[in-house]
């Protein structure tokens, strides 16, 4: 009589039988809307609308946004990395422009 054998699983394996790949697809579609967002904010054109603001003394407003705007983005990215999402591609506006 021979003696079964188990055998270890492999990080996709894991994933298959957790229901990870779902989850981490999800949490991945999350981050990658915050991301688009900042893309997006981050652009010449988008960003043009913060420094006029800032040129003509409204500076105060303009970091008011874009630290409200931070908080929100990294509070869904929180949610999509929990999920499994990869939030380290994220260029957050708010470091562009402030840090």
């Amino acid at each position: 009589m021979q003696l079964a054998t188990l055998q270890e699983l492999n990080l996709d394996e894991i994933d298959q039988v957790s229901g990870a790949g779902l989850f981490s697809f999800v949490g991945d579609a999350i981050v990658d809307v915050v991301k688009v967002s900042n893309d997006l904010l981050n652009t010449s054109v988008i960003s043009s609308v913060g420094k006029v603001f800032n040129a003509v003394g409204l500076t105060p407003i303009h970091q008011l946004a874009d630290t409200l705007g931070y908080g929100v983005f990294k509070g869904v990215a929180a949610i999509g990395g929990l999920l499994g999402g990869d939030t380290s591609r994220i260029d957050y506006h708010y470091d562009t422009e402030w840090t």
